[in-house]
C-alpha cells in the first residue's frame, strides 16, 4: 500500500516525537528498554523518581536514576534534519489526541462526528506541561480547593478526590466573570487614574518648559537692553570727554600763545629798562626815557589782563596734573611780581604826571633839537 508524501511525513513526525513533551526530539537519550526521550524530559523523570528509580512512560519498566544513559546520536541527527525541512505550520492542537496538526490534517476533527468531543486549541508547542506527571493524562479539570489543574484519574483515586472539581472550560468562564466584574473594573479605574496623573504631569512639564523659555527670552532681552544702554552711555561719555578736552585744549593753547607773547614783550621792556639804568649821561637818560614812555604805556594798561591770563593758566595746569606738585627752577622774576615792580604806585604817579605834562612835550623836543 503506497502512502502519499504528506502521510509519510506525518508518520515520520510521529516517530520523531518525544512521548513526554510531544515535540520533536531534542538531544534524545536511549533507555535500556529501547525507548527514547529528550534530555530535559529524562531529567524531569529523574526528579519525579521515588527511591532512586523511575518508570518509562512508554512501557512502565523501572530504571535506576544513577545509570549513565547513552545519547542516541543517529536519532538526534534525523530529528534535527527533519526540523530543518520546510513543513506546513500547525493550525490546531487536539488535547485529546495530544497532537498538533496542520490545516489539512485538522479537517477530520472538524468534519467527522467521532472527533466531536475532541477539544481543539491554538497550536501548543509544549504539551508535556499539560500532562499530569502522576498519571500521564492531560489536565481536564480544575480543583477549586487546591487551586491546581488535575486529570481525570486525580479526581477519582488521587489526592483530589472529594474536592470541588470543575472543568477547565467552566473554570475559565467563572474567572472571566470575576475579572470582568471586579478586577477589570479596578484595572480600568486605576488606568483612568494613571491616565489623569499622566496628563497632569505632562501639563506640568509643558508649563515648566514654557516658564524656562520665557525666562530665557526675558534674560536675553534684558541682557541686550543693558548692553545697548551701556554702549550708549560709553559713547556719550566718550563724546563729552572729547568735546571737553577739545574745548579746553583750544582755550589753553590760546592762553599759552598770549602769555608767550606777553612774556616776550615784558622781556623787551626788562631789557630796555636794564639798558636805560646803565646810562650815566643825564640828557641821554631823559631823552631815552621819554622816547620809551609810549612803549611802557600799553603794557601798563594790559597788566590786569596779563595777571588774569596767568592765573587761569596756572589753575588749568594744576587741574591737569591732578594735584601733582611740580618743582620748577626760577629762570627769572615771576610775571605777577614783574608787573607789580614795573607798575607800582610810584610809577603810576609818574606816568600820571607825564599825562598832565603832555603840553610840555613840544618844549622838550625843542630842547632836544
Amino acid at each position: 500500500m503506497a502512502f502519499s508524501q504528506s502521510e509519510q511525513s506525518s508518520i515520520l513526525q510521529e516517530e520523531l516525537t518525544c512521548p513526554v513533551c510531544l515535540d520533536l526530539y531534542r538531544n534524545p537519550y536511549l533507555l535500556p528498554c529501547g525507548h527514547n526521550f529528550c534530555k530535559n524530559c529524562l531529567d524531569h523523570l529523574k526528579r519525579q523518581a521515588e527511591r532512586g528509580r523511575f518508570r518509562c512512560p512508554e512501557c512502565r519498566d523501572s530504571h535506576k536514576c544513577e545509570i549513565n544513559f547513552q545519547k542516541n546520536f543517529k536519532l538526534a541527527n534525523i530529528s534535527d534534519d527533519y526540523r530543518r525541512r520546510d513543513g506546513f505550520p500547525a493550525a490546531s492542537t487536539c488535547l485529546k489526541c495530544e497532537v498538533s496538526m496542520c490545516q489539512e490534517h485538522v479537517k477530520p476533527h472538524l468534519e467527522l462526528s467521532v472527533f466531536r468531543e475532541h477539544p481543539l486549541t491554538e497550536p501548543v508547542n509544549d504539551l508535556g506541561k499539560r500532562k499530569c506527571p502522576d498519571h500521564e493524562e492531560m489536565y481536564r479539570y480544575y480543583c477549586m480547593d487546591d487551586k491546581v489543574c488535575v486529570c481525570n484519574a486525580c479526581t477519582i483515586e488521587g489526592g483530589h478526590s472529594g474536592h470541588t472539581i470543575k472543568t477547565l472550560r467552566n473554570t475559565m468562564k467563572d474567572l472571566k466573570v470575576q475579572l470582568t466584574c471586579c478586577q477589570l473594573y479596578r484595572a480600568e479605574r486605576k488606568c483612568c487614574m494613571e491616565e489623569k496623573k499622566l496628563q497632569e504631569q505632562k501639563e506640568k512639564e509643558r508649563q515648566n518648559k514654557k516658564f524656562l523659555d520665557d525666562c530665557e527670552q526675558g534674560l536675553t532681552r534684558l541682557s541686550e537692553e543693558i548692553k545697548a544702554k551701556v554702549i550708549r552711555f560709553i559713547t556719550r561719555l566718550q563724546a563729552c570727554t572729547h568735546t571737553h578736552c577739545d574745548t579746553n585744549g583750544q582755550t589753553i593753547q590760546k592762553n599759552i600763545s598770549r602769555i608767550c607773547q606777553d612774556q616776550a614783550r615784558l622781556q623787551e621792556v626788562r631789557c630796555g629798562i636794564a639798558s636805560l639804568m646803565q646810562e650815566n649821561d643825564p640828557f641821554r637818560f631823559i631823552e631815552v626815557q621819554i622816547s620809551s614812555a609810549m612803549l611802557f604805556w600799553p603794557i601798563k594798561h594790559r597788566s590786569h589782563t596779563l595777571l588774569t591770563i596767568f592765573f587761569k593758566y596756572r589753575d588749568s595746569e594744576e587741574m591737569r596734573s591732578d594735584g601733582e606738585e611740580e618743582d620748577e627752577e626760577d629762570e627769572g622774576p615771576d610775571l605777577s611780581d614783574l608787573a607789580e615792580d614795573l607798575y607800582g604806585p610810584e610809577d603810576e604817579e609818574e606816568y600820571d604826571d607825564e599825562d598832565d605834562e603832555d603840553g610840555d612835550e613840544g618844549h622838550v623836543e625843542e630842547r632836544r633839537v
